[in-house]
């Protein structure tokens, strides 16, 4: 669940991503193939959109993580719901080059609401009915972190 959780707060939060982070080739499913060239990743776009709007708007909203370790499961819930609803809509308005990159995440991110929610928002719980989660490890959401953060740098906060 790191890697959607990673991706998910990068996006709430309007946050530029990490540098020294290695990007794993993605699945097959996920966001659009990163060749293994070391060229950096340019985007061009407008940092007036609809997107690099909202990306700023979020940078000013403080966001409390529901994944932090020792969180009671009504805490964990009322923090997944206040992510969720920052997030929602992200996909919606996501410039091309970002569209693929921010279906993957929307559409993960509901599997994730949906896991959480059946668990009653209980990570132990989660974890003892063994659900499967391993979807949410996938090395793909490391992509689109990247790809998230380099857009945000090089269009919206250049």
């Amino acid at each position: 669940m790191v890697g959607v959780a990673a991706c998910a707060l990068l996006l709430a939060t309007g946050c530029g991503g990490d540098d020294d982070e290695g990007a794993p080739e993605p699945t097959e499913d996920a966001a659009p193939e990163i060749t293994g060239s070391t060229a950096p990743l340019t985007f061009e776009g407008d940092p007036d959109s609809e997107f690099c709007q909202r990306s700023r708007q979020a940078a000013e909203e403080p966001v409390l993580d529901p994944f932090e370790a020792g969180l009671d499961p009504r805490e964990v819930e009322l923090r997944f719901r206040a992510l969720a609803q920052r997030f929602e809509g992200f996909a919606a308005i996501a410039p091309e080059p970002l569209a693929d990159d921010l279906t993957l995440l929307d559409d993960t991110f509901a599997q994730l609401a949906g896991a959480l929610a059946d668990a009653d928002y209980d990570f132990e719980r989660l974890a003892a009915d063994q659900v499967d989660v391993s979807v949410f490890d996938d090395p793909a959401f490391a992509v689109v972190a990247e790809r998230l953060a380099a857009y945000q740098d090089q269009v919206c906060d250049p």
